[in-house]
């Protein structure tokens, strides 16, 4: 997994990056939930890397009613839509603390 040029391109075209900035503290949040839950339970305190933050993520981001609309709306039901989107949203996490 992870986020690659193609995929970027794709949200872009379905504007999840406009998704993403409307909605951004509530990203956020479930990103940092992610991340927590994949560093107690994945990698046993250690920093977990972006594909372990990105399996608890993709959990809350199938119930998430604004991602669902946004999908719908934009005719981006397919489940590749979430996964790149998850990816989207644990790079935009990960990117300053690089």
């Amino acid at each position: 997994m992870g986020l690659t040029e193609i995929k970027l391109k794709e949200l872009k075209e379905k504007k999840f990056d406009t998704l993403y900035d409307k909605h951004k503290p509530d990203w956020e949040k479930m990103v940092v939930a992610a991340h927590d839950f994949a560093k107690k339970h994945i990698s046993h305190g250690e920093e977990p890397l972006a594909d372990d933050i990105l399996k608890p993520l993709l959990t809350m981001l199938e119930v998430n009613e604004a991602l669902r609309k946004h999908q719908d709306d934009r005719h981006a039901k397919y489940r590749r839509y979430r996964e790149a989107f998850g990816d989207y949203i644990v790079e935009q996490y990960i990117k300053p603390k690089k």
